[in-house]
């Protein structure tokens, strides 16, 4: 009995994280629940992420199961050529660790991160930057996230645009 409820288990985890918006030939390098779990933010690349290979971000609703009800935002529309369109860096600012990764679209900035200050996490989720205002929202995610970036180093190119200028994966 203990046994068949541990594989019963097993298959319900694998479920809820395969609903998510990840392609079933990508690798999801960053994935969060936000808003108490009602949407969810990914970052998905091929696997396992090559030159040749793509990212994509996935921003969208999730059903009262947790499972992807809808997408409202994927970036971009094209998979060839998409790692020319974000850019990545870890750094240090004001005393927390910062992993990050950016693009941009004709009218916002998206910045995907995660915050740590020394042992302690300290936030993750999405910013996002109006570009005609300079406005800023976060959706924050719900748990901590696993944030794969280093298996995208020297895949992005440097964003130059993080609060200490310049900086890449390092």
């Amino acid at each position: 009995m203990r046994a068949s409820r541990s594989v019963t288990l097993a298959l319900i985890v694998v479920s809820a994280q395969a609903a998510l918006a990840c392609d079933a030939d990508a690798f999801a390098i960053f994935r969060c629940e936000a808003a108490s779990g009602r949407k969810f933010i990914e970052l998905c690349s091929s696997s396992p992420p090559a030159r040749d290979g793509f990212l994509a971000y996935r921003f969208g609703a999730l059903d009262p199961d947790g499972r992807e009800q809808r997408t409202e935002l994927s970036f971009p529309q094209q998979r060839r050529g998409s790692l020319a369109r974000f850019y990545a860096a870890t750094y240090e600012h004001d005393g927390a660790y910062v992993q990050s990764i950016r693009f941009a679209t004709a009218t916002h900035s998206y910045t995907v991160f995660t915050r740590a200050r020394k042992s302690r996490d300290e936030d993750a989720g999405v910013e996002v930057r109006d570009l005609a205002t300079g406005k800023k929202a976060t959706v924050h995610c719900s748990e901590r996230p696993r944030f794969y970036i280093f298996d995208l180093k020297g895949l992005l190119a440097c964003d130059a645009e993080t609060p200490i200028g310049k900086a890449c994966i390092r």
